[in-house]
């Protein structure tokens, strides 16, 4: 696997772990600050990756 394939399905994993911290109580006072952070790496990680193909497809 890519090195954005990797990202994209870590991008997903953290995507339910946002859900589940949203619609759940799993994670107890650890919610709040995974409700905070978890969307900045998203789309950190986003971002990155949208870089990433831009300047593959461009040097193709």
């Amino acid at each position: 696997m890519t090195r954005t394939v990797k990202l994209n399905l870590l991008n997903l994993f953290l995507l339910i772990v946002l859900i589940l911290a949203l619609t759940t109580n799993i994670f107890e006072a650890f919610s709040i600050y995974l409700v905070m952070i978890l969307p900045i790496i998203m789309l950190i990680i986003g971002i990155y990756v949208l870089i990433t193909n831009i300047n593959k497809q461009n040097s193709d």
